[in-house]
Order: C-alpha cells, then structure tokens, then sequence
C-alpha cells in the first residue's frame, strides 16, 4: 500500500503557450496515511520543511500554481520539457524535489510594491486634499453668502445727495447741515462767490469722525464717521476770512452727501474778474438761485426754450426775473446778480429778455429765449 502513487497532468491546446503543470504527491492508502503524516510532520519540524499535506492543498486550492514537479520515479512517461524555452527564469530550490518559478515570485512582489505605493498616494491626496473640488465650490459659495449677510447693513443703503449750499456769516443763522454715513467719504468743497476755490487756513471738529484736511492751499475737505450715531461739529479758518465757517456733522441712515458745495458769498483770493464790474450779487441764503444753479428747481418756476446754444443752457422764468443757467459766460445784457459753481456752472438773474449774447471760450453766440411749446399743440 505504501507505494501507491497517483499522478496526472495537463497539456495546453494546440496554438497557446507550451505550459505543463505537473501536480505529484503520493497518494497512501487509508491504512498507512496516519502514520506517514506523523513522520511528515516530524520531519518538517526538524528541517523546518513544508509537509507533503500542506503541498497537496495548496495544490488542489489555486490551479494557476506554475511548474511543480517530482523528478523521481514513475515520471519517465512525462515529456521532457526545457525550461530554458520559457520566458521565466527558474531557481532550483531542491526542497522535496520541486522547482518554483522565479518569475512568479517577481512579478507577486512588483505587483505588491506597485499596490503599497498606490495606496500610500491615494492616502496622502486624501490628507491634502480631504474635500472634492464640487465640494470646494460649494463651501466657498456658502462662505461669500455668510460674510455678505455678516457686513451688509440690517437697513436700506443711504440715498447719495450733491448739495451746493450758500453759507450764511449772519451770527443768527442756524450752521448748515451736513449728513454723512458709515462707510461713505463725504467731501465738503469750498467756493467763493464767483465759483473758485477757496484755500482753507485749519480744520478744527469734535465727535466720532476722521477728517482729512486739506493741503496747504487746498480747498476739499474729507469727512468719516467712525461709528453708527457719531455727532459733532466742523470749524473751518479760511485764508483772508475773519469769520470762520461752522457746520454740523450728523450721521444718517436714510441720506448721505457725497459732495457740499459751500459757497461764501464774499470774494476770495483766487476770485475771477466780472466781466461786468458790480454785476455779482448773491445774497446768503436765496433759495432760488440755489436750487436753479442745482439743477432742481421749485416747480412753481416756468422753464423756457434756449435756441442757437446746446443742452447745457437752460432758462427760466420766476416773478418777471429771467434765471440762465449755463457754462457760458453771459455777455448782455448785464445781469443783476450771478452765482457758479465748482464744476464752472453759472446762474445769471437778469430781466427779462428774448435774445441774450454769451461767449463760449471767446466765441460769440447768440441764443433766443421763448415760451415753451406744448408737444401736443398743433
């Protein structure tokens, strides 16, 4: 019974690789297998050897196992294969008369590495880059909406305002105005009578306001508040003026003036020569002129049609008075009083005339004033 032996092979088709997988062990019959067992088993411990069992069931569990073949007896029959006609390099191992490919073993570690370093990458992306970029758009759309609703205000934005505005020096006038807003620069801008800037000597204000005064000559002044309810007040030293200028800062919600055109209704240093000696007046406070020269005046007013000049000249008609407001200088007839502004736009109040002479730059032109036409008389 102990020479009882079972061995069987494989052959490839016809066309494929020449691959034969020799499995060999030794079958013992039932009554001898214990104790042959025993004495593998004793065998492998003191040779540090694999037993014959454990070839068996790794043969019968992977059928892709390469070349493992006994070269012993009863193998005669078997055809002689060279290995040296394979692509893989073989190691004799002498261990049980069995050889192992030396090329499986390499391509099973490469294939190994090559697996560590995939996950040893796939985990540092992982560690720098936990989020997905959809993620990362998401998040930073989430983000610009929290930091809008953190810094916009709980109310409505302030509505801008440009304001010209004739400062009265009557000790009994109230100060004027002006309305500023968190987060808005407004700019105070001071003019003499004739339009022209007036140099601004010192600044002197209290409250919650960051102001930026002038350089030496200048004429703008910029204010800030620094809180919500900031309140206080502005005193200005005009060069050659005795009488400084006061206004009262107010922070507001509903409006802020982003420019104040302060007009002193007195000449100043830079102050330009009339064309017509004795012809500007302008008296602190007139509200008419004021708002004409604004660009807004009171509806009651009667506005008039301007012909031969362009878009720029407007006229007007209140109380038998004639208002021209223009860039251009008016040439006749003379006129009683006059006021300008920063931006070189002028307000002339003169009688009433049909045909006025004005000068662009040097040239002469010559505009005529009529009732204006209802657009559905016939």
């Amino acid at each position: 019974m102990n020479s009882c032996k079972s061995e069987y092979f494989k052959s490839l088709k016809a066309g494929s690789a020449i691959k034969i997988a020799v499995f060999s062990g030794f079958l013992l019959c039932a009554a001898s297998l214990p104790a042959l067992a025993q004495n593998e088993a004793s065998s492998a411990d003191a040779a540090n050897e694999p037993s014959w069992r454990t070839l068996i069931e790794a043969d019968n569990a992977s059928a892709e196992e390469e070349e493992i073949f006994d070269p012993g007896e009863g193998n005669s029959a078997l055809p002689n294969v060279d290995v040296t006609e394979r692509g893989d390099s073989l190691e004799s191992l002498q261990d049980g008369g069995t050889f192992v490919v030396q090329g499986q073993r390499e391509a099973t570690q490469e294939q190994m590495q090559e697996s560590i370093r995939k996950e040893a990458f796939d985990a540092a992306v992982t560690g720098l880059f936990p989020l997905k970029p959809e993620q990362i758009k998401e998040l930073l759309e989430y983000y610009d909406e929290t930091t809008k609703m953190v810094e916009s205000p709980p109310y409505a934005l302030p509505q801008p305002e440009v304001a010209v505005q004739t400062i009265s020096l009557d000790p009994g006038v109230a100060p004027p105005t002006i309305n500023v807003a968190v987060g808005h620069v407004t700019t105070l801008n001071i003019l003499d009578i004739t339009g022209a800037p007036w140099p601004v000597h010192d600044v002197s204000w209290a409250g919650d306001f960051e102001v930026v005064e002038p350089q030496e000559g200048g004429h703008m002044i910029r204010i800030t508040p620094m809180s919500e309810f900031a309140y206080g007040n502005l005193s200005i030293r005009l060069l050659t003026l005795k009488t400084p200028l006061t206004f009262s800062l107010r922070t507001a919600r509903d409006k802020v003036h982003y420019r104040m055109d302060a007009r002193v209704p007195e000449y100043g240093p830079y102050a330009e020569a009339s064309l017509i000696d004795g012809a500007s007046e302008l008296r602190a406070g007139s509200p008419l002129m004021t708002s004409v020269l604004d660009g807004a005046p009171p509806s009651d007013i009667v506005r008039l049609d301007v012909m031969g000049v362009d878009g720029r000249t407007t006229a007007y008609r209140s109380n038998g008075m004639l208002y021209i407001r223009t860039p251009l200088n008016l040439l006749s007839p003379g006129w009683t009083s006059s006021v300008s502004s920063a931006d070189g736009m002028n307000v002339y109040a003169l009688n009433d005339t049909p045909v006025v002479l004005l000068s662009d730059k040097g040239k002469f032109t010559r505009a005529t004033i009529t009732e204006k036409k209802d657009v559905f008389d016939e």
